[in-house]
């Protein structure tokens, strides 16, 4: 009896494994081919016709070239109820703990990206760009709210993010920082928790801040005064 016991359990094992193999299995795709097909290495075009999210580290979707999306509702993305940034420290270590729905290695051009995306390269979003991961330039027609940005951030409304080294440009509606080291360009500038650089604006502040504010009414840990601001000591 025990030998039946033995042969089933390893049946079930060899079963098991063989499934796990299939599931790990990646496609290869070229040169053109949909960024909603799961476990996919795209090279050349990928193209995406709305948000994806697999939820399963094994289901990341990469792209090696250029990533074209168009969703018909990205213009209505400002009309959700709140930023989809990360707003504790809880919340992003959890945001950076997960895979990425999708990985792009070149171009992203989109109506507009709203998903837990790793970007490497060049993003250039129409609307409302928000993405896990931007290393390179991220170019945003209305805002750029993103987890982690390294590189130059540009958008014609506001910046936000939560950590960050770089240049951040922007217009009337400011660049908003939680940690950043770079360069700040805008109307507003914040930096809530920490930073170093340069602020340029009309007005800037910061926290735990190393570095010069130029502008109007410039505030940082030490004083608030108008004009020209520093901090290079605690």
């Amino acid at each position: 009896m025990k030998y039946y016991i033995l042969i089933i359990t390893l049946l079930f094992s060899f079963q098991t494994f063989a499934q796990t193999e299939q599931v790990e299995e990646r496609k290869f795709r070229f040169p053109v081919w949909t960024t909603h097909s799961k476990n996919t290495d795209i090279v050349g075009l990928s193209l995406g016709a709305f948000p994806t999210d697999y939820n399963n580290d094994l289901h990341i979707t990469r792209t090696f070239g250029v990533r074209l999306e168009v969703f018909p509702l990205s213009p209505f993305y400002f009309m959700a109820p709140r930023s989809p940034l990360s707003n504790s420290e809880d919340a992003y270590n959890l945001t950076m703990k997960k895979s990425a729905t999708q990985q792009i290695y070149g171009l992203n051009l989109s109506t507009g990206t709203f998903e837990t995306i790793d970007a490497y390269g060049i993003s250039i979003t129409g609307f409302m760009h928000y993405s896990r991961k931007n290393n390179g330039l991220s170019l945003s027609g209305l805002t750029n709210s993103i987890e982690r940005a390294n590189g130059l951030i540009v958008a014609c409304g506001g910046n936000a993010i939560f950590k960050g080294n770089g240049i951040m440009i922007s217009t009337v509606w400011g660049n908003g920082a939680n940690y950043f080291n770079g360069i700040q360009i805008s109307a507003e500038n914040y930096i809530l928790k920490k930073g170093s650089g340069i602020q340029i604006g009309v007005f800037n502040k910061a926290e735990n801040f190393r570095g010069i504010q130029f502008g109007i009414w410039n505030k940082n840990g030490k004083r608030s005064f108008p004009i020209i601001n520093w901090q290079f000591k605690a």
